[in-house]
Formats: structure tokens, sequence, C-alpha cells
């Protein structure tokens, strides 16, 4: 099956775009999180909440959006999904306490969710499998810019109150909507109707999906579920991290924060260089050894040490930056085994993420004692329990030039 018209010659930096809401909406109020728990009358483990909550309400509307872009088409999920982020961008901006921004966050999120989780699908349905693969790598590359800026544009933001960092979000989201009908659809013949009742015979559909008798991708979900977690717990705490624990200041938040966004856009460029001369599963499993090796090496280190910003800081950028090759490798055999069911493969394995993340970020918050201890040790368990799944995956076949066998 190929796409009705060739791609817009923007599909992937509008993609990328498209992915940056998630980004933008989680890390650019990051650095006003202290702020925020002043002004709105409570303390930093409440403001962490409205980051665990978010990644929550990002999996639910990840959740439905998927199955049903696959039903009427992407745009007209990605509309409403960043007319709701608007909404309540504005609403958030106008909250006088900490329990009204985490119920609009959650309801955010959603909207979040149904914007972003139709991009990797549009990326599948306009190439083939061989060359979305090529491609993953580069929409990754582009997206990682958005979590690198956007603590230094909430920072640059937080002067004229933390508010304004809600609002740019609103003003960011109008501008992917004006996009949206000029890059078009790029569902092959998307049908006018939701049917909801659907959505669970496709989940189901996708989950029993076997290679070899192998229920494959539902094993890609758990371990990059897993494996993603570690950079949404580290975001929900990067707060307490950086501006409490070691105290490096609102102002030098933004590179601490962004060393590991430096490091995972290194992994992706990489990655997009070499993945047509090795195969992604080698790629997937080399990023997967060298994260264990530096997270069980960080973890070690800072329950026998005192840890200080200057090593604990490229240790752990290294942890996460390798996900920029581990992800578009898993993104490039996962989504390959799907064509007409790519949204509702590419939000199962989003949601997820977000749904692990959210999870165990909250709990590393939940275990806070005032040290490293819970984090650290939250984030080796998910990728070791990752790794042991992920360890029963079998090599696939080389990529074929069509479209994947649903």
């Amino acid at each position: 099956m190929t796409s009705p018209r060739s791609p817009h010659p923007l599909i992937v930096p509008f993609v990328a775009a498209l992915i940056g809401i998630g980004p933008l909406a989680i890390d650019a109020y990051l650095p006003a999180l202290p702020t925020m728990a002043t002004d709105l009358r409570s303390n930093i483990v409440a403001a962490n909440v409205t980051v665990s909550t978010f990644l929550i309400g990002y999996a639910i509307g990840q959740l439905f959006g998927g199955p049903i872009s696959d039903q009427i088409g992407r745009m007209r999920v990605a509309i409403p999904g960043s007319l709701l982020l608007v909404i309540t961008s504005v609403l958030i901006a106008f909250a006088d306490d900490m329990g009204t921004v985490q119920i609009l966050r959650a309801i955010q999120a959603i909207g979040g969710g149904f914007a972003t989780v139709v991009a990797m699908a549009m990326i599948r349905d306009s190439f083939p499998p061989a060359e979305a693969a090529k491609r993953y790598p580069l929409v990754m590359l582009i997206l990682l810019g958005a979590p690198l800026f956007a603590p230094a544009i909430g920072a640059a933001l937080l002067p004229l109150g933390w508010e304004s960092i809600f609002i740019f979000l609103a003003v960011y989201a109008v501008l992917i909507i004006v996009l949206c009908p000029i890059i078009g659809e790029t569902l092959p013949r998307p049908g006018g109707r939701i049917h909801l009742g659907a959505i669970l015979p496709q989940y189901v559909e996708v989950l029993r999906t076997r290679v070899n008798g192998r229920l494959v991708p539902l094993r890609f979900i758990f371990a990059q579920g897993l494996i993603t977690s570690v950079m949404m717990i580290f975001i929900t705490n990067s707060a307490f991290i950086y501006l409490e624990y070691f105290k490096v200041g609102a102002d030098r938040f933004v590179f601490y924060f962004g060393a590991n966004v430096v490091v995972m856009m290194a992994f992706s460029l990489t990655t997009s260089r070499i993945v047509g001369r090795i195969a992604p599963f080698t790629l997937f499993r080399t990023g997967r050894i060298i994260q264990v090796i530096a997270l069980i090496t960080l973890t070690a280190c800072v329950f026998l040490f005192d840890p200080q910003a200057i090593w604990f800081t490229p240790m752990l950028a290294l942890g996460i930056g390798t996900a920029g090759m581990i992800g578009p490798s898993v993104n490039a055999l996962y989504l390959s085994l799907f064509d007409r069911l790519a949204g509702s493969a590419s939000s199962l394995m989003a949601t997820a993420s977000f749904v692990f993340g959210g999870i165990l970020g909250a709990m590393a918050s939940t275990l806070h004692d005032g040290t490293l201890r819970p984090v650290m040790a939250t984030m080796l368990i998910a990728i070791l329990i990752a790794n042991v799944i992920a360890a029963t995956i079998p090599k696939p076949e080389p990529f074929a030039d069509t479209k994947g066998a649903h």
C-alpha cells in the first residue's frame, strides 16, 4: 500500500515539530517548578506531581488517538488534540492553586497525546520500511532540540511570570494547527467516522501479531516502554536533582538538563549516518549494552559515594542519551511489522512509555528521602527488566522494500 500522493517536502521537520509538543509541554516549565510551588502556596513534591499527571494523561491521549487516526486520518486527530492543548494551556496560566494545575495538566496532556501520537505513523504512511528506518533518526535528531531548548525558553520567560511559559506553549500549538492542512493527510483512504468499538480489536490485533510464532510486538512494547521510562523518571525528578540537591540555580539548570539531550542528539546523529550500513537490531542491542553499563556504574557510585554534579551529570547523560540510538532502531523494527495499523501500533508503544514513565517517576518521588538513591534505583530496576525482555526478541529478517504485512 502506498500513500495517495507524494509526501510533502517538509513532512519530516513537521513530524519533528509535532512530536516536539511533548518535550515542550514537559520541559519548558521545569525551571519554574519551585516558583510555581511558592506562588501557588504548595511545595516541590506537589509541583513534581504535575509532571507525572501529564505523563499519564499523555498516555491516555495516545491510547485513543492512535487507533482513531487509523480510522479517520492523522490530521483529523492532530488538529483537535492541538486545539485542546491551546485551551488548557491558557487556563493553566490563569490557575490559582496547584490542585487545579494538576487537573488541567492531565487534560492538557490528553490533547498533546492526540496531537503527537500520529507523528511516527505519518512517517510510516509516507515511506516504505527501509526508507522510514533512515528518517526515524533524523526525526529524533530534530525533535531533540525541543528538550534542549525548552528549559532555556522557560528560564528566559520566567522573569515574565511562570504563566508566560504556558502562553508560549499555546502559541506553539496554534502554529501546528495552521501547518496541518498545509502538510496534508498521509493516511491512504481514511474513513469518515470514528468507531470506538473497533479500538480494542485494533489493539488486540497489534498485540497478537506474531513473528515466527512469537509475540514480538508485545515484547518491543514492554522493553521500549521501560527503556524510555528512564528519561521520564529523570524529567520528573530533574528539578529536585539539580535545583534542590545540587543547587545549581535556575540560570544553570538548562545546561545540566541539556547535557542529557546533547548526548542523545549525538547518538541519534550517529544512528542516522550508520543505519544504512548497520542493522537496526544491532544498534538496538548496542545501545542497550551501553545504557546498562552506564546506569549500573552510576547507581553504584551514588550508593557508595557522595555524588557531585561534575561527574554525576556526564554519567547520567550517557545512560539517558543512548535513547538516541535505541529509540529510532526500535521504531524501525517495530513499525515495519505494521501498515494499516501503524497508528494503533505507535499508540501502544507510546502509551507504554508514558505509563511506565509516569508511574515510575511518581514512585521515585514518593520514595523521596533527600538523596539521589531512590531515583537511580528506580531507573536501574526499569532498565534491567527491559533488557531481560529485550533479550527474548529474535533477530529479524532484513527489511524488504515493501510495506509491512498488515
